[in-house]
């Protein structure tokens, strides 16, 4: 046996060629993020802004505001590269593991500590991770399509062909389709053949989501509405005061008020947390844009084995024509007719297997039949058909070195398939129908198995497993049992109104025995043979009342899912199979396996289970609605402080008023919004009925009527407010510095409980202030410290138009401040009582 490299070997080889990566675009440095950020259209109009202030003399007013450009952009930098960071770390989880030996033993590492020499173990449906020569070859089929752009899969074997000179190679980047095999590496990284076309992967360009451009939509329309309200007030101004710079000025200011510029932050910080978040929960975001559907799911579509149970197999009991055994509780002797079954199940199975049922198969093999290995010691597999649409069954021809032409066939797989290639009498098989139901009802995963000879006298092989004359041996009984979680994720599903459906290859009273325990409904299961005989119009009526689908072939699964979209239901499915990618593909959540799933299950998929469990799935739905309907209380909040800023820029003007607000008053007001909107409602946790509330219409457009109208009246209740108490003390008389004074501090402190409203749709203030949140009091608290400071200061004072208050003029502020407070919980009281908050989920 190879014993592969030796770990000080490893260690001078990684020396000597690095690490196994491909070049890749690696994080913005700090120069290009910041250069980024300076680009933004805000910092452009705030830069304008400083060269006005420069032409017409006001200097000091300049670099004020360059330095709460310089604040502002720290606070955007620290923002960005939290995002980064948090999509770095999932690199970790994404990045792939590969079996090799070393030391004699078969050991699983990341992809990337590959060195050239290490001996590969190559699987069905594993995606090579270096380039190879092949050692040992089982029946190796590869799809070199990434590579050489031919759609046929090539066979490959450890033996040089002179007419296919690179047969005994392969290609990191190539897919192992069917086979098993070892290999030695020759080249890792960027000297692969896939490592030397790598530059042509950094030009892949992801498309937006549909979230994505409805936001780029929407900001391209306030955008269009403010550039074009801000020439009217330059025009305003400059006609009405004679001062065109001013009046550019008040026009670069209305054009930062009514830019939401932060609903990209948003978008950006949400979706980089969320997917570090889901990966808390063990599952892997490969497409962030799968957070916006995760709340929209209603039906998941989920195997038996290793998600809803523990992929832990024990073989219970074995069955031949004559009687059944219970393996458990224990037995200490089994005759020889039962020996020659265990025998024949372990025959059909990989030698060194990762399979459950197989590994089962092998410990009970060593338990109570000992002998088989002297039996076989001298025999190895010279050829084998693996599980098939047409036979899902595996069949190993095993020869023995001192007589190669006879083989001993052994055959494993769906009983009925295995029925089939018997010769029985009906009588018989009869009677074993009855032993599979009776097997099958106490919840056991059955296999049939057959035996048969074969000599082989020519150099091919027989084309299917048909052609041999097989004897029933008899039956195999595994069970696998429940995962403890799964009811109580199963009841949390349907208070959420999510259908659970099962879909397995077993029988369907093994199938519905499971689903009893489980809590999924058992009244009605189609069976693959059934599907078969059903149009699509058929299969898409049958599944409306059904959640158990049986004796299923991987891409009936395809059919499945198609049915349930047709029936217009929003589909998550998991699978692990080279043959379940198109039905992942296909449903609007593909979720695969991480720890039994197949590389093109994962690449097919949106999101990787890590741990295969199923109550990770149900969490990551919570997580996800969570995300999405933070998101909407953030852009609720943006779009509604948004109107008062506006406001507090245009009104007085069309009163002949002089401008509340500079440059300078936005840009303090943005160094709240943005972490607020960003941080604060990211970091909030889920209403407690966010899983009993129906799903989300994956179809509701994200900015509607009812999303807007609740952010237009809270605006506009601080707008009257904040304009009002601005243009009252004006018209009484009041200074124009006392009138900032006291309308900026009411926008200041209005716009810190519009971020405590907007944090809960459901609850009110006194609730929310209950709830966890340190992002928002230590927000509020630098808040009110700059505020005050500013205000104390001299300096800042006087380039602010402030004034000293008193302490009435204080009482005056937060009176109007909670006046935004009350009316504003009004608001959400008048839409909660018309049910209005509902649609907004």
């Amino acid at each position: 046996m190879n014993v592969g490299l030796k770990t000080p070997e490893v260690t001078e080889l990684r020396k000597q060629y690095g690490f196994n990566d491909l070049p890749i675009k690696k994080m913005n440095s700090l120069l290009k993020t910041l250069i980024d950020i300076l680009l933004e259209p805000i910092f452009s109009l705030l830069i304008g802004a400083g060269l006005i202030y420069l032409i017409i003399g006001s200097t000091e007013d300049a670099i004020t505001l360059l330095g709460f450009i310089s604040i502002s952009i720290v606070i955007t930098l620290f923002q960005q590269r939290k995002s980064e960071r948090a999509l770095e770390a999932l690199k970790d989880l994404s990045s792939p593991h590969v079996w090799v030996i070393r030391d004699g033993q078969s050991q699983k590492i990341p992809s990337r500590e590959l060195v050239v020499g290490d001996v590969l173990i190559l699987q069905e449906g594993e995606r090579v991770v270096a380039d190879a020569e092949l050692i040992e070859s089982h029946d190796l089929l590869i799809d070199e399509s990434l590579l050489t752009g031919e759609s046929e899969a090539v066979e490959k074997t450890q033996q040089k062909i002179t007419t296919q000179p690179k047969n005994h190679l392969i290609f990191s980047g190539c897919m192992i389709i069917r086979g098993s095999g070892l290999a030695l590496v020759t080249a890792i990284g960027a000297k692969t053949e896939i490592g030397k076309i790598g530059k042509s992967l950094e030009t892949i360009v992801i498309a937006d989501s549909p979230l994505q451009k409805d936001i780029r939509q929407l900001i391209r329309k306030f955008a269009t509405f403010g550039i074009a309200l801000s020439i009217a007030v330059t025009l305003i101004y400059g006609f009405i005061h004679d001062d065109w710079l001013r009046g550019v000025l008040s026009g670069i200011t209305l054009t930062m008020a009514l830019l939401p510029e932060e609903l990209t932050v948003i978008l950006t910080v949400f979706m980089a947390l969320g997917a570090w978040r889901i990966s808390r929960l063990h599952v892997l975001t490969r497409h962030a844009p799968v957070i916006e559907t995760l709340g929209s799911i209603n039906v998941l579509c989920v195997d038996k084995t290793g998600t809803l149970t523990q992929n832990k197999m024990s073989l219970e009991a074995l069955a031949t024509k004559d009687a059944i055994v219970q393996l458990i509780p224990e037995i200490k002797e089994l005759s020889q007719s039962f020996k020659e079954l265990l025998s024949h199940a372990v025959l059909a199975s990989e030698i060194k297997p990762f399979d459950p049922m197989e590994k089962a198969f092998h410990e009970s093999l060593l338990k109570f039949h000992p002998e088989h290995h002297e039996v076989y010691q001298d025999q190895f597999i010279s050829h084998e058909y693996p599980l098939s649409h047409e036979l899902p069954a595996m069949t190993h021809l095993w020869q023995d070195t001192s007589d190669p032409q006879n083989h001993v066939v052994a055959i494993k797989g769906s009983p009925e398939a295995v029925l089939k290639l018997c010769k029985l009498t009906n009588a018989e098989i009869d009677q074993i129908q009855i032993q599979i139901s009776k097997m099958a009802s106490q919840g056991l995963r059955i296999l049939g198995v057959a035996k048969s000879k074969f000599k082989k006298t020519t150099d091919s092989w027989p084309q299917h497993p048909n052609e041999f004359e097989f004897e029933w041996l008899g039956l195999t009984g595994l069970k696998d049992p429940l995962r403890i979680e799964v009811p109580e994720s199963i009841q949390v599903c349907r208070s959420a109104g999510i259908r659970v459906v099962m879909i397995t290859g077993d029988h369907a009273l093994t199938a519905q025995s499971i689903a009893q325990q489980a809590g999924i409904d058992d009244q009605k299961c189609i069976s693959g043979p059934e599907i078969e005989m059903m149009s699509d119009i058929d299969l898409q009526e049958s599944i409306k009342n059904c959640s158990i689908f049986v004796r299923i072939q991987p891409h009936q699964k395809l059919r499945i899912v198609q049915a349930f979209q047709n029936n217009q239901q929003i589909i998550a499915m998991t699978g692990d199979g080279i043959n379940d990618a198109p039905a992942l593909k296909a449903a609007h959540v593909g979720i695969s396996m991480g720890q039994r799933g197949t590389d093109v299950a994962r690449e097919a998929s949106s999101l990787v289970l890590l741990n295969d469990d199923f109550s990770s799935i149900v969490h990551s739905i919570k997580q996800g609605r969570q995300i999405y309907d933070n998101l909407h209380k953030a852009v609720i909040y943006v779009l509604a402080v948004h109107i008062p800023i506006a406001g507090a820029v245009f009104i007085p003007l069309i009163f002949g008023a002089p401008p509340m607000l500079s440059p300078i008053h936005i840009l303090f007001l943005e160094m709240i919004i943005d972490p607020a909107s960003a941080i604060v409602f990211e970091m909030e946790e889920a209403e407690k009925n966010i899983m009993e509330r129906p799903p989300r219409n994956i179809n509701a457009k994200f900015f509607d009527l009812d999303r807007l109208s609740l952010a237009i009246f809270q605006g506009l209740i601080l707008l009257i407010f904040v304009v009002g108490s601005y243009l009252f003390l004006l018209n009484n008389n009041a200074s124009h510095e006392l009138a900032t004074t006291i309308s900026f501090s009411t926008l200041i402190i209005g716009n810190l409980l519009l971020i405590m409203m907007s944090r809960s749709k459901q609850e009110h203030f006194l609730t929310i202030l209950q709830k966890p949140n340190s992002a928002q009091w230590w927000i509020s608290a630098l808040t009110l410290i700059s505020i005050t400071a500013v205000i104390e200061l001299p300096y800042l004072r006087e380039k602010l138009h402030f004034i000293e208050p008193s302490a009435q003029q204080i009482l005056l502020v937060v009176g109007l401040s909670l006046a935004t407070l009350i009316l504003g919980e009004f608001v959400k009281w008048l839409y909660r009582s018309t049910d209005k908050l509902t649609s907004l989920y």
